[in-house]
């Protein structure tokens, strides 16, 4: 699972949801939320607190009836400047699932959700495979 926790607006409980990652799948998560659309009838596979919905309904962040989205709702989008989360996210991808053909750019990551939540690498990711994530710095692609 992948789960997020921010503070309620009285900072004495939490907000919270948490999403299944499929047994062949890898997420990448670069300092910002990544759980998208919460399916509430798929308990397998989401959880959330009891005060998800009121809370977004309350603050007028989400409207009952369209599809609630965690990080378009919950998330203060990218830290520091705009490519600072999603740029990680598709340099990991293009790396493990090049095959994906993610690409490099978009508008805004919060709210137009250019990744998908978690993907299956092309390969069986081994330790190394880690190991060359982690010390990427975009060689070889027009960031290098």
């Amino acid at each position: 699972f992948v789960f997020h926790v921010l503070n309620d607006p009285t900072h004495t409980s939490a907000i919270w949801a948490a999403q299944r990652v499929p047994d062949d799948h890898v997420v990448v998560i670069a300092n910002m939320f990544i759980i998208r659309e919460i399916n509430v009838s798929d308990s397998a596979n989401f959880l959330y607190s009891d005060n998800m919905f009121s809370i977004a309904k309350q603050h007028k962040l989400w409207a009952e009836g369209t599809p609630f989205d965690f990080t378009r709702v919950y998330s203060d989008g990218e830290y520091a400047h705009k490519y600072y989360s999603g740029r990680r996210m598709w340099g990991a991808a293009r790396l493990l699932a090049p095959s994906l053909g993610l690409r490099p750019e978009y508008g805004n990551l919060k709210t137009d959700a250019p990744y998908p939540f978690s993907f299956r690498p092309d390969r069986h990711v081994a330790p190394p495979d880690f190991f060359r994530v982690l010390r990427d710095w975009y060689g070889g692609t027009p960031y290098d």
